[in-house]
C-alpha cells in the first residue's frame, strides 16, 4: 500500500513504518557478472587439454564503502539501524518510487532484512550488499532490473512472499490487520493466483479481523496446489480454516 498511508499509522504508534505498492518491472537483467575465472597459478596448460577452469568467484565487495552508503540512510538517533523512513530515502536515490514500486520490497528482502519488521540492520545491510555483489549505489541501481519478483523460481518467490508479511508486520504483533492484508496480497501476489480476486472479495465478508502468518503463507501453497474447478482441495486436508471458509 502507499507510503503515506501506512506513514500515517506508524506515527500512531510512535514509530516509522513504509510499505509500497507495486509495477511489474519491465524487461529481463542477465545474472550478476561473475568474477573472472581463476588460472592455474603457472598460466600453463597441460599437454592433455589443460585443466579446467575453477568455479567462478563472487566479486569483491568494498565493506568501507557499504558502511558510507548505510552511514547515509541510517537512522540519525540508532546509527546500526536503517528504518522506513531511511530506505525509502535509499529507494529514492536508486530512482525507485516508494509509493509505487515492488522493487523496494524485493530490495528489502535482499538486503536481508529479517530480524526486526520495517527495518535494516547495519550487519544485513552488509551481508546483503555482499550477496548482490555490490559496493556502491550505482552498481545497486544497475541491479534493479533482475529483481523483478515476475521471474522468480516458485521456491524464490516463496520466500520473498513470506518474508513481505514478516517486514510488514506492525512492531512485536504477530499479526496484520486485515485490511492492510487486502492492501498487501495483491502488490505481492501479482498475477500468481487465479483466486486472488476472489479471495479479495471474501475476506471482508469474513468474521476474521487479522491475518496470520500460516493464513497468509497458506494462501500461496492453495493457489499453487488448486486448480480452478477445485481439484487439488481436499476438505480433510489441513489448510486452515480461513481458506475452508473461502472454498464454501
Amino acid at each position: 500500500w502507499r507510503v503515506s498511508a501506512t506513514l500515517r499509522r506508524r506515527r500512531r504508534h510512535s514509530r516509522v513504518h513504509v510499505s509500497v505498492s507495486g509495477r511489474r518491472a519491465f524487461g529481463r537483467l542477465a545474472a550478476f557478472t561473475m568474477a573472472s575465472i581463476m588460472r592455474s597459478a603457472s598460466g600453463k596448460s597441460s599437454s592433455r587439454g589443460g585443466r579446467g577452469a575453477q568455479e567462478p568467484q563472487v566479486p569483491s565487495v568494498d565493506m568501507v564503502a557499504v558502511d558510507a552508503i548505510f552511514d547515509q540512510f541510517a537512522d540519525p538517533e540508532d546509527t546500526e539501524t536503517m528504518n522506513m523512513e531511511g530506505i525509502a530515502n535509499l529507494a529514492t536515490e536508486l530512482g525507485l518510487d516508494p509509493e509505487t514500486d515492488v522493487t523496494v520490497l524485493v530490495l528489502c528482502w535482499k538486503l536481508k532484512s529479517a530480524k526486526k519488521p520495517g527495518e535494516i540492520q547495519r550487519d544485513e545491510f552488509q551481508k546483503g550488499m555482499e550477496a548482490v555483489g555490490c559496493s556502491s549505489t550505482k552498481e545497486l541501481q544497475a541491479a534493479l532490473p533482475s529483481f523483478d519478483p515476475g521471474f522468480m523460481e516458485h521456491k524464490d518467490f516463496r520466500d520473498f512472499y513470506r518474508f513481505c508479511f514478516q517486514f510488514n508486520r506492525e512492531g512485536t504483533q504477530r499479526t496484520i490487520e486485515k485490511e492492510a492484508i487486502m492492501e498487501l496480497l495483491p502488490l505481492c501476489m501479482m498475477n500468481r493466483s487465479i483466486f486472488l480476486q476472489e479471495f479479495l472479495e471474501f475476506l471482508p465478508t469474513c468474521g476474521t479481523s487479522r491475518i496470520t502468518a500460516d493464513q497468509w503463507n497458506s494462501f500461496l501453497e492453495f493457489s499453487h496446489a488448486v486448480s480452478a474447478d477445485l481439484s487439488g482441495y481436499e476438505e480433510d486436508s489441513a489448510w486452515p480454516l480461513l481458506l475452508d471458509e473461502f472454498v464454501e
